[in-house]
């Protein structure tokens, strides 16, 4: 395996904490060798301009007291010169004739008159007219010098030029005690930056772990775990968000689990029942022509039971999961509610119970028409279980700005301010002595088919005598022309 492949999957195997601590040590690092090479560099340009400058206005000055002295012949007076500037150890100084001969010198060596003064750095640049400034090995001490060599020139007449060169030894000594001194400014920053990185690390580190094995115990099915994390950031907010999710999740696997419960025992009575009438007809009891046919009868009532059951399992399970489609268009609301009092108009009669439609104006809604049908018929249903002999169910329909209210009212025992909550809940029943029939999910269905269409459905408040069921839905969008 390559070298670097190695590093990235070890890398990759760190945990969050340790990789933020190297990566932010690492940028640290970065970012802290960077601005000292600068700060270096930029040191290490002013200090040498700075003495190009002082050096550069010194040979000036002393370029024009020598061009005097040349102008008057008096070369011990130069000499005197050159001696008293040049005598600090850092300092070389030297004046030059035109013809390349050394004039006089602040270095007393005999190896001085040998040495060929035109190839000296910038000695010939100064000999053509030219003022320069360098850097050079030293002639006599190799060690790097700064020079400045400028032309002597009276009335437009060379008459020699100076060269003065100081040593870089104080500047690199200068510059090395600096180095020292900010590598360990460095050391001591990358020192104690570590210590915060590692807090800063370990503080963002632990709640992510703790959010880690937090997810994992909700993988579980440890739905009773919950984050003990209070920070003002965002990994706060997560945290909190996370609770949420972990106490809708718990609640919905207690949903789950009495949902299982209730369709176990609703299922089962059904079968039950159908089982007992089937044992009872193979023990003989279907020679009896009389008890023959009650008991068939109870198989079939049994069995349309038990399908009526299933089928709403299957219709709630797709709502609940999302994938009935609607099929939306713009629909005549009384067109939908004359339908579902027709659908339950034969049971109605049966008990001598009134229905009666009350739509004052012609409404379109933009609906699913098969699906709202659907949800009035549970609606109507629920109402005529509790609707006494003789009683009337009432369905009004009003608008209401841009939606539709659709009131089921009917004349029975009411609700209860306990159950009023519950009573869209599946298989929920406030009293079982009252159920009358039905699988105990049609207000459920009711319920999903209409958050659906981006309605509501809700118990009247003060309905009067018996229940009041509210549908509120979008009415349709006016034609634009």
């Amino acid at each position: 395996m390559p070298a670097h492949a190695r590093v990235q999957r070890r890398f990759g195997r760190m945990g969050v904490r340790r990789r933020l601590f190297v990566t932010t040590l690492g940028l640290l690092v970065l970012c802290a060798g960077a601005l000292v090479s600068v700060v270096l560099w930029s040191f290490q340009r002013f200090y040498l301009a700075s003495a190009a400058t002082d050096l550069g206005a010194r040979t000036h000055a002393i370029a024009q007291t020598a061009g005097d002295l040349l102008e008057q012949g008096d070369l011990v007076r130069l000499r005197v010169l050159v001696e008293r500037y040049g005598a600090p150890e850092d300092i070389a100084l030297r004046v030059i004739a035109p013809d390349g001969r050394l004039l006089a010198t602040s270095q007393h060596e005999p190896a001085e008159n040998a040495i060929v003064w035109p190839a000296v750095p910038g000695m010939a640049d100064a000999l053509a007219g030219r003022a320069v400034t360098g850097i050079a090995v030293g002639l006599s001490d190799n060690e790097d010098r700064i020079y400045h060599a400028v032309p002597i020139v009276r009335h437009e007449r060379l008459l020699g030029a100076v060269r003065m060169s100081r040593s870089l030894a104080q500047l690199q000594a200068h510059l090395r005690a600096t180095i020292v001194t900010v590598l360990v400014a460095l050391a001591v920053i990358l020192a104690v930056g570590a210590g915060l990185v590692a807090w800063f690390a370990r503080g963002l580190g632990r709640p992510i772990q703790q959010m880690r094995d937090f997810a994992v115990a909700l993988g579980r099915g440890e739905l009773g775990t919950r984050l003990a994390i209070a920070r003002p950031d965002e990994l706060g907010e997560l945290a909190a968000e996370l609770n949420r999710m972990a106490e809708r999740l718990a609640a919905l696997e207690q949903e789950r689990r009495t949902f299982l419960a209730n369709a176990s025992h609703e299922l089962r009575t059904p079968v039950s029942n159908l089982h007992v009438t089937l044992q009872a007809l193979d023990g003989g009891a279907g020679d009896d022509p009389e008890l023959r046919t009650r008991f068939l009868r109870t198989a079939v009532d049994e069995t349309t039971r038990l399908r009526t059951l299933i089928q709403d399992l299957l219709d709630l399970g797709h709502l609940e999961a999302g994938s009935t489609r609607l099929e939306r268009v713009d629909a005549s609301l009384r067109a939908v509610l004359e339908r579902a009092t027709r659908a339950i108009e034969g049971r109605a009669l049966d008990r001598r119970v009134s229905l009666v439609l009350d739509l004052a104006e012609e409404l379109t809604v933009h609906i699913d028409p098969e699906r709202i049908a659907q949800a009035l018929l549970c609606v109507l249903d629920n109402a005529l279980k509790f609707s006494p002999c003789g009683g009337i169910i009432e369905v009004v329909a009003r608008r209401y700005g841009a939606r539709v209210e659709i009131v089921v009212r009917d004349q029975g025992p009411g609700i209860a301010d306990a159950d009023r909550p519950h009573v869209f809940e599946q298989f929920y029943t406030a009293d079982p002595a009252r159920r009358r029939g039905g699988s105990g999910l049609g207000l459920a269905i009711a319920r999903r088919i209409v958050d659906a269409h981006g309605g509501t459905i809700h118990v009247d408040a003060n309905p009067g005598r018996g229940a009041a069921l509210v549908i509120t839905l979008p009415l349709a969008a006016p034609f634009q022309g």
